[in-house]
């Protein structure tokens, strides 16, 4: 009888063993938090008003987004009136620009 118990006890601890293998395992392969801030994307986008710290644009709906700029967005000179855009932006304390394309021909009518 004693025997049985030390191998269920054995057992016992070899499984919480593995189970905390597997936990780790699961653990290390969750993704790194992101980074300060969030990327984010506007679609369809007309410039309407730029400046060095700001820019606001329009969608086809006519909803604006006013976003407060740092240094890293080109200048207000390469944004052509009637340019419809995509921007890909990432946020922290002021928004940052990460790049522009042109949008595809099927958003510029939705």
């Amino acid at each position: 009888m004693k025997k049985n118990t030390t191998i269920a006890a054995v057992l016992v601890v070899a499984a919480v063993f593995l189970f905390f293998l597997v936990l780790t395992k699961v653990a290390n392969e969750a993704p790194p938090q992101p980074p300060n801030g969030y990327t984010f994307w506007l679609y369809a986008q007309h410039v309407v008003e730029c400046s060095p710290t700001e820019i606001t644009l329009v969608d086809n709906r006519e909803a604006e987004t006013h976003l407060e700029v740092d240094n890293s967005w080109p200048p207000c000179s390469t944004f052509h009136k009637g340019d419809v855009l995509d921007f890909d932006l990432s946020r922290g304390e002021k928004t940052h620009f990460l790049r522009v394309e042109p949008t595809a021909w099927w958003r510029k009518s939705m």
